[in-house]
């Protein structure tokens, strides 16, 4: 071994690209022939003058591998290429061979939960976590970092659902932590992840905000008296005393706030099953059906434009009662957005939100469309109508008749 005249025929800063371009092959096939493209005269004349070849023309270089090695080990500066290669630059590592290592040791370990999953119907949340690497990202790669995520995560959706629990309560109870759970906490964003995508059963569930995945288990952000949804006339089973109270909200047919807060720590028993329960994008509708319609009115929840956590939340308590929903919002392509969410979310009808039905409004006046053109999932004619059209149709225009449809017997 000769170091420093190995450093004069193979070292250097304008010959490191050659180098590294050797060290992979080595690497990746143990040897072979290496051919470089763009090849410069310092490679090029390197090369020639240690396998004794003489001078080519061209813009490539090919060289074999083991030629160059025994070239060096005749000279005696190194044993073989692989040995002067670590001389010059250090060990050689196959980062290939590492990652893939890597990869194989994470898959292990998250293979380790795949029984605790399955029993919440989560199999699919953590092969997601495998294949898109969020807990690789969460935990900085640390392998005992993410272990412990896991492990937490897992305690957290094993305790849910819950009725009403506080944010900060379900995180000290599973956690230690009254803010483990907050936006921004690694356990918090694996734990929104299942409950945003899966749920018990494998159920694909797409929610628009942090509130309403953490409602539809049955946890409360902030007391939750913020979210609210606007009623009138749902009928109940009158039994705790908010549900007498609401009892006699729908008698008296008044407008009746039921906040986020309510539906989960106090659900109510619904006596939906098999009524029509209508929805509506504008409260101004469900004023007017109080107001006109009074005791006469069917069921009617607004959504206020796009639905919160208490809309989402009362429209699943609502559908598990068994009440056939029904869904009338503006004919304009926000509206068209809102009822598209909706009516895939839910087993929800259209209500009067057809092509034919747009049509039959050809003499109102309206604003200007706005905003990026939306198919209709429900008619895919609509879109097509409503361009033509080039005007929105809002929901206050057709209050008439949207009441006649609402008025019972």
């Amino acid at each position: 071994m000769d170091p420093e005249r190995l450093q004069r025929l193979l070292g250097g800063p304008e010959l490191v690209r050659l180098r590294q371009k050797l060290a992979r092959k080595l690497l990746r096939d143990g040897g072979g022939r290496l051919s470089l493209n763009r090849a410069s005269e310092t490679e090029r004349a390197t090369v020639e003058r240690l396998i004794g070849r003489s001078p080519r023309q061209g813009k490539s270089l090919s060289v074999d591998l083991e030629a160059l090695s025994q070239a060096l080990s005749r000279a005696g500066v190194a044993e073989n290429l692989r040995v002067a290669l670590e001389v010059l630059d250090g060990p050689l590592v196959d980062d290939r061979a590492r990652r893939e290592e890597a990869s194989r040791r994470w898959a292990t370990l998250i293979a380790d939960y795949r029984r605790r999953a399955d029993a919440l119907g989560l199999g699919d949340w953590l092969e997601a976590l495998q294949a898109g690497g969020l807990l690789k990202r969460l935990s900085a790669r640390n392998e005992q970092r993410g272990v412990a995520l896991l492990e937490q995560a897992l305690d957290v959706l094993e305790r849910l659902p819950v009725q009403g629990l506080s944010l900060s309560a379900l995180a000290a109870e599973c956690l230690g932590d009254a803010h483990g759970l907050d936006a921004g906490r690694p356990v918090a964003a694996l734990v929104r992840r299942a409950l945003a995508r899966y749920w018990r059963g494998g159920v694909a569930r797409v929610d628009p905000d942090e509130r309403s995945i953490w409602a539809h288990a049955g946890v409360l952000m902030g007391g939750d008296i913020t979210s609210a949804v606007l009623t009138l006339r749902l009928p109940v089973h009158p039994g705790q005393t908010l549900d007498e109270a609401l009892s006699r909200y729908c008698q008296q047919a008044e407008p009746t706030w039921l906040t986020l807060r309510q539906l989960l720590r106090h659900p109510t028993e619904w006596d939906c099953a098999g009524r029509d329960v209508f929805v509506c994008e504008n409260p101004a509708v469900l004023a007017e059906a109080a107001e006109r319609l009074g005791a006469d009115s069917a069921p009617l929840i607004a959504t206020w434009g796009r639905p919160g956590a208490a809309v989402l939340t009362l429209l699943e308590q609502l559908e598990a009662a068994g009440a056939v929903l029904h869904y009338h919002g503006d004919f304009d392509w926000a509206g068209i957005s809102i009822a598209n969410a909706l009516l895939e979310r839910f087993a929800m009808r259209p209500w009067r939100m057809g092509a034919g039905d747009l049509m039959g409004y050809a003499d109102l006046d309206g604003k200007p469309l706005a905003g990026r053109p939306t198919e209709a999932r429900w008619d895919p004619r609509l879109r097509t109508v409503l361009e033509a059209r080039g005007r929105a149709v809002h929901e206050e225009q057709l209050i008439d008749v949207l009441l006649d449809d609402l008025r019972v017997g």
